[in-house]
């Protein structure tokens, strides 16, 4: 299968380094997984960026995987002071809440009620002013946006709960086709979309991109545990 490797993050096999990289670090990731499975067990609350918030079962924890953390870094050097900015997928809302805080007109999007509840009281928890609905990708939203972050499922598994939504793309990778293919109808010509993807993905999430009119360009990277997470900018060449 062809993956996201390596420093490049482009398509293709893994050298024997990355392979040996790769294995080292499922290996970690195993040994955290009874921490993870705890930590999952009831409601949290734990700071992502200075950010306060509370993390109910069946949500989305940012604390535990590594993408939230380097988006919330991404985003929290941006200048939004005034720029409409739209979170797909929002989980508890952390990366809203520090678009928010760097003054943005935030709106929230998620397919749970469950994370769209958590990201309206972690707004009121932060005192930030934050739109959330409840919409199954742009089902329920209008309009175009200034930025755009997406922290999306990427598995190849149908889900079946509210929370596997957050971690499942669909057996043939069906959320990748909406989102790539509706996107455009919520941009305009100087928007900025930012996308997380961890090494180790299936490229033919970029392949999809490029079918609907996106190539990934590498904005930022951070390697924890020996792996790599990516923030991609999605460009319309």
């Amino acid at each position: 299968m062809d993956i996201y490797v390596g420093a490049s993050a482009r398509a293709g096999q893994p050298t024997r380094l990355q392979a040996l990289r790769r294995r080292l670090s499922g290996a970690l990731q195993a040994g955290a997984r009874p921490y993870i499975r705890w930590w999952m067990s009831g409601e949290r609350v734990t700071r992502v960026r200075g950010v306060r918030l509370r993390v109910p079962v069946g949500v989305f924890p940012p604390r535990l995987f590594h993408s939230t953390k380097l988006v919330c870094r991404t985003v929290d050097q941006l200048d939004l002071v005034g720029k409409s900015f739209l979170e797909v997928g929002c989980g508890s809302g952390a990366i809203s809440v520090v678009a928010a805080r760097r003054r943005a007109k935030v709106t929230a999007i998620d397919i749970s009620d469950a994370a769209c509840a958590a990201t309206r009281a972690n707004a009121a928890l932060n005192g930030v002013p934050i739109e959330v609905i409840e919409s199954d990708l742009f089902a329920n939203v209008s309009g175009t946006f200034d930025v755009a972050v997406i922290t999306p499922p990427f598995f190849r598994h149908d889900p079946s709960t509210q929370l596997d939504h957050a971690f499942h793309a669909g057996a043939n990778f069906e959320y990748f086709h909406r989102l790539f293919e509706q996107l455009p109808a919520h941009l305009h010509t100087d928007s900025l979309v930012l996308l997380s993807l961890a090494e180790g993905c299936d490229a033919a999430i970029g392949e999809i991109a490029r079918e609907c009119g996106f190539e990934l360009q590498i904005h930022r990277r951070w390697m924890v545990l020996l792996q790599f997470t990516y923030v991609f900018r999605l460009v319309r060449p």
